[in-house]
């Protein structure tokens, strides 16, 4: 694993993006949740050789979205690309990829996918609750995340788990650097992640330790075709915090 690349830079929060938590009203997520059954495979998308992390965490989420509501959705490396260069300095420069730029861009220009012009809207969540991110995954069909990796997930090819006797050489956060994942699963014991083409078990101890930034992606198209009743969520609150980010 440690051959793949990063690419996700330090977190930048405009102070416009409303946070999840205030549109909730004492909501609790349900005990386990899974979209990625429908998906029939992820894929590298170039990000063993370019870090277009962030590019590769929305074309997960739309694979998962697409997949859960019928469609065959199979982004290219070259669609990963393209969305890390308009987010990015790339190819100038492979340095990487803002995450608050990226999904600013997504929300503005939209994702070109064979089914038309994907756009969303988005909220922060407070990285340090769980449940916050869990009901972003169960309501919103997954969740944008940013960690710090250390060098000891290098060697961790299946479960993201904090190494307590680990010096803070190789354990401290970002020693190995910023990678973005989406988290499309979780169950009473990890979150489960997209990333690399494949997906990587995350124990709540690495999240609490590791995990720098948590966003909910927010499609139309999925709330309204995923049968779910965000009940306890004040959506047209959300909405209107939402619209305040492009005047």
């Amino acid at each position: 694993m440690h051959n793949f690349k990063l690419g996700k830079l330090a977190p930048q929060h405009d102070p416009r993006v409303p946070h999840l938590s205030k549109h909730m009203k004492m909501m609790q997520p349900a005990p386990a949740v899974d979209w990625t059954k429908p998906v029939k495979a992820f894929s590298m998308l170039a990000n063993d050789r370019a870090g277009d992390c962030t590019a590769v965490g929305c074309l997960n989420l739309l694979r998962t979205w697409y997949a859960n509501n019928g469609f065959d959705y199979e982004p290219t490396d070259n669609d990963a690309l393209s969305l890390y260069s308009a987010t990015s300095d790339y190819p100038k420069e492979d340095n990487g990829a803002v995450e608050a730029t990226v999904l600013k861009y997504w929300s503005q220009h939209g994702i070109q996918t064979p089914f038309g012009t994907d756009r969303i809207a988005y909220a922060a969540l407070n990285h340090l609750d769980l449940n916050e991110l869990k009901l972003s995954i169960q309501l919103f069909g997954g969740c944008y995340l940013g960690v710090a990796l250390p060098l000891t997930a290098q060697t961790q090819d299946e479960i993201w788990d904090v190494v307590p006797e680990a010096s803070d050489e190789i354990a401290a956060p970002g020693t190995w650097g910023g990678h973005c994942v989406v988290a499309l699963a979780y169950d009473p014991d990890y979150v489960i992640v997209a990333t690399w083409g494949k997906l990587l078990k995350v124990t709540p101890a690495f999240l609490q330790k590791y995990l720098d930034e948590s966003w909910s992606v927010i499609s139309n198209d999925w709330l309204a075709n995923s049968g779910i009743s965000p009940s306890g969520l004040n959506m047209a609150g959300l909405r209107a915090d939402l619209a305040a980010i492009t005047r």
